[in-house]
């Protein structure tokens, strides 16, 4: 015969993980669910803490301390949603007490997914703070309103005497939490994967036309150093008959050439497969090597080192006041392919690069 139960819909006046010596066991693990769905948010800590972990490892952005608030009080919404089924208290041998929960978890990755997709397409922002506080309180509305469930499930609670009190072990506890928010992490995941890959491309950007080499050094397992090393390979090396006393001259110039470049990165979108996505990128191309070019072809010179020299000099003046022309944008593949293929002259990722800053 089944045991009797009891549903938790009233309100229990005790405080978090304590009770009172004229409770019984069931009775106080009742109290304590009802208690942490009103305002035990911080009872979600150690779980929030290892889904944080767990996303640290696996993106370059990490947590932002003052997301955490938000994303506890999520946690708690989430759990308030769910109806637990406290049975009767069995007394164990130890003195210790059994009691179960039965329940039909809330599964947030399933119930979000979709809805976040259309959403994160729409974000207005790339700061992750606030993109993901905006998905939350949406994501929150669709666990009220329309939550996908697991199977019903049985989680048993340990509860043990201290003194004239009860307490449930928190290991039993954080049990509870975990089979009853399956996929809470996914919101974070969801935003935290798209703006990862938008971090990314900036850096990408930023480090081969700027020099700022630091974001793409952790994005690509790098030391600085080895990534100041790539950003410097080949890309400065001066014409084989350019007379050395204009090689540092050239470098320079072609540098701050480069570093005035100008382009938007706009919020990826997620492509089928474990690392793919479209970006759209909207540049204003730097015509300033072009234009140095066309006006050091146009001069007469009678030696290497005149050409050296009119070469550097029409480069050091376009530097001085960069060119540009009509803003553009091109829509780029980003995949384990496509970063394969950059080096290759008709890459997607070549065919930016030249529209960015101009190749005579």
């Amino acid at each position: 015969m089944r045991k009797r139960t009891f549903l938790i819909s009233c309100v229990f006046a005790f405080a978090l993980l304590t009770g009172c010596s004229d409770n019984k066991a069931d009775e106080y693990v009742g109290g304590q669910i009802t208690s942490i769905k009103e305002n035990g948010s911080d009872s979600f800590a150690t779980i929030l803490d290892e889904g944080i972990a767990e996303s640290n490892d696996s993106y370059v952005l990490q947590f932002p301390e003052e997301l955490r608030e938000p994303y506890l009080e999520f946690m708690k919404d989430s759990f308030s949603s769910i109806t637990f089924e406290v049975a009767k208290a069995k007394k164990m041998n130890d003195g210790t007490f059994s009691v179960q929960v039965t329940y039909t978890p809330i599964n947030i990755k399933n119930t979000v997914e979709a809805a976040n997709i259309e959403q994160i397409a729409l974000l207005e922002t790339t700061e992750l703070t606030g993109a993901v506080t905006s998905i939350l309180e949406e994501d929150t509305k669709l666990i009220k309103n329309s939550p996908s469930r697991e199977d019903e499930t049985i989680t048993t609670l340990n509860v043990y005497q201290d003194g004239d009190s009860y307490k449930i072990s928190t290991e039993s506890l954080e049990n509870l939490f975990e089979q009853s928010l399956y996929g809470v992490m996914e919101p974070y995941n969801q935003v935290c994967d798209i703006l990862d890959c938008y971090d990314f491309v900036k850096a990408y950007l930023d480090a081969s036309f700027k020099g700022e080499v630091s974001r793409f050094a952790l994005h690509t397992d790098r030391t600085e150093e080895e990534a100041l090393a790539w950003y410097e390979a080949d890309v400065f090396d001066p014409p084989a008959d350019l007379s050395e006393a204009y090689v540092s001259r050239y470098q320079e110039a072609l540098k701050t050439m480069m570093k005035q470049c100008q382009y938007t990165v706009g919020i990826p979108k997620k492509e089928t497969g474990v690392y793919s996505y479209t970006v759209e990128i909207k540049t204003t191309p730097n015509t300033s090597l072009e234009s140095a070019y066309t006006e050091f072809e146009g001069g007469t010179y009678y030696s290497i080192d005149e050409v050296s020299s009119g070469l550097v000099a029409a480069m050091e003046k376009y530097a001085a006041a960069p060119t540009f022309g009509e803003e553009t944008s091109m829509t780029i593949s980003f995949n384990a392919s496509s970063m394969l293929s950059a080096g290759d002259a008709n890459s997607e990722l070549a065919t930016l690069a030249t529209t960015i800053f101009v190749i005579p």
